[in-house]
């Protein structure tokens, strides 16, 4: 009896069992218990998913979510910046990356985007303080969902802006931020996208202008700042 051919389909179906390994991730840190609700934002969530039902969710597949904080509920001239790409605006103020994974399957999932675009600078400021090393595990179970649920969608992540408000825990942010870029650089279809550096003016402070009274939440000319470094990335090679 030859083997060969039997050989052959058990190797092929070895390989397709592999492709199909669903991805999981280590934590590198102590698991952080929340000490508020996962599901706070589910007004916000629900509007999203009124105004999308109107417009029909067949229209709104293969696009560009951008999915975030606050940074991203408030960025007014997304669409407008991003022409002529179509983007979705799906953030949700003060979310953090637990919140963000809760809602992916809702937010994500369903529009089957070509291109996710993912900010949130929260999770070392609400509730019970999170170390660097938690917010990387946070970060990392939110980016294997998407890697297992959409796994030909494009993802970017945009580096945590350094707010003035939050300036005394620039260190940790950074840090975490660090962590984030070395696990993208170990995924394919992840970016890393470093805003940071248009943030601050040429003598090394940043850049207040770019910032409402809050010395958090950014004006027009701090969003200016971001296109001009996002936008040509999301462009590149744009369908």
């Amino acid at each position: 009896m030859n083997k060969k051919p039997l050989l052959l389909i058990v190797s092929l179906i070895a390989l397709i069992i592999a492709c199909h390994k669903t991805l999981t991730h280590t934590p590198i840190a102590e698991k952080y218990t929340l000490n508020y609700e996962v599901n706070r934002s589910e007004k916000e969530i629900e509007a999203y998913e009124k105004a999308d039902a109107a417009i029909g969710l067949d229209n709104l597949q293969g696009q560009t979510i951008f999915y975030g904080s606050s940074s991203i509920r408030l960025w007014k001239s997304l669409k407008e910046d991003f022409a002529p790409m179509s983007v979705i605006n799906h953030g949700f103020g003060g979310s953090t990356f637990p919140e963000m994974t809760h809602y992916a399957e809702r937010m994500l999932v369903p529009y089957k985007p070509e291109k996710i675009v993912l900010y949130c600078e929260n999770d070392l400021f609400v509730g019970n303080n999170k170390t660097p090393e938690q917010v990387f595990d946070a970060f990392a179970e939110l980016a294997t969902l998407i890697q297992n649920r959409l796994p030909k969608t494009k993802v970017y992540y945009i580096s945590m802006k350094p707010s003035i408000s939050r300036k005394d825990k620039w260190q940790q942010v950074a840090k975490a931020d660090a962590l984030i870029k070395a696990y993208i650089d170990k995924h394919k279809n992840f970016t890393y996208i470093d805003i940071v550096p248009v943030m601050y003016r040429p003598n090394g402070t940043v850049n207040g202008e770019y910032f409402i009274k809050d010395s958090l939440h950014m004006t027009p000319k701090g969003y200016a700042q971001w296109t001009s470094v996002v936008r040509p990335i999301l462009l590149k090679n744009h369908k």
